[in-house]
């Protein structure tokens, strides 16, 4: 019964953060975001693939990324300095941290974190609320238990286009 939302950007290569759509899929929130929305950038310096999604992803979100009625505006946290997700609204969970992938989930749910990335295996052991895939074509996928642990709520429209596990 689930679509797949399909909106036409410039895709990243398949292993990068499709970042505008994860600024559509934040304006979906409920209640939805005002203002500054904080976003950090989870990522480990020490693996190539980590830095090179954290690097694209800032890139992307330059000043600031327009989300709905709301801005996206993001800050590099290496994992190792992760502690707590408290101040932040969002975390961008990047390629190459799937051993620390339960500690960012529980760090998430602690502070209503919504976690996206471009892992999706970290969506499908209920580790990050959503996903977006790239290639051969873009697909979001939302897991509701992590959705529930975090505290996150989605627009029913939304749901009815996306992927839920």
């Amino acid at each position: 019964m689930c679509a797949v939302m399909v909106l036409v950007v410039a895709a990243p290569s398949s292993a990068e953060l499709n970042v505008p759509i994860a600024a559509r899929v934040v304006s979906f929130l409920q209640p939805p975001p005002s203002g500054t929305v904080a976003a950090a950038i989870l990522f480990d310096p020490d693996n190539a693939a980590s830095e090179a999604e954290a690097n694209a992803i800032e890139r992307s979100i330059g000043s600031g990324l327009a989300a709905g009625r709301s801005a996206i505006r993001a800050r590099r946290l290496p994992i190792g300095t992760m502690g707590s997700l408290s101040g932040f609204d969002i975390a961008f969970v990047t390629t190459g941290l799937r051993a620390e992938q339960g500690g960012i989930a529980a760090a998430a749910a602690r502070s209503s974190v919504l976690t996206i990335s471009s892992d999706t295996a970290c969506v499908q052991a209920s580790r990050c609320v959503v996903g977006i895939t790239s290639a051969p074509k873009t697909q979001i996928i939302v897991n509701r238990a992590a959705a529930r642990a975090s505290k996150i709520c989605f627009g029913s429209a939304f749901l009815m286009l996306v992927k839920e596990i």
